[in-house]
């Protein structure tokens, strides 16, 4: 899966709170995008609907059940920044890196075309 980054805010602006409601929205949205109930993905993910309602409701959760949901909902390769990033490259390579990527997805629009007088 392929993430994009809309959101131009350098997240170190965010507070956590921000942080954490746009975390919920993003894993809601998918949840939704994937037509699974919240008690279903619960299950899926191996924790209990309150579990799941205190995330959604209250935004606090274990690393554990948070991951256990992301790996349910399919879209683990979001922490892959998180986990395969090794300490040596500096903050600056990686949002180069990131960057670049998203240049090199980015598709072009075709332009409009030229109508032939008549």
């Amino acid at each position: 899966m392929n993430y994009t980054f809309q959101d131009p805010t350098p997240i170190l602006l965010y507070t956590t709170p921000e942080l954490m409601e746009k975390i919920v929205k993003r894993i809601e949205k998918e949840r939704l995008r994937q037509n699974i109930t919240q008690e279903e993905l619960a299950r899926r993910a191996g924790i209990s609907p309150a579990t799941y309602r205190n995330f959604v409701y209250k935004k606090k959760i274990s690393l554990e059940n948070f991951i256990k949901i992301m790996q349910r909902l399919r879209i683990e390769d979001a922490l892959r920044l998180i986990v395969d990033t090794p300490r040596e490259i500096e903050m600056a390579e990686v949002f180069e890196m990131l960057e670049e990527k998203r240049k090199k997805e980015r598709k072009r629009a075709r332009g409009k075309r030229k109508r032939p007088k008549f």
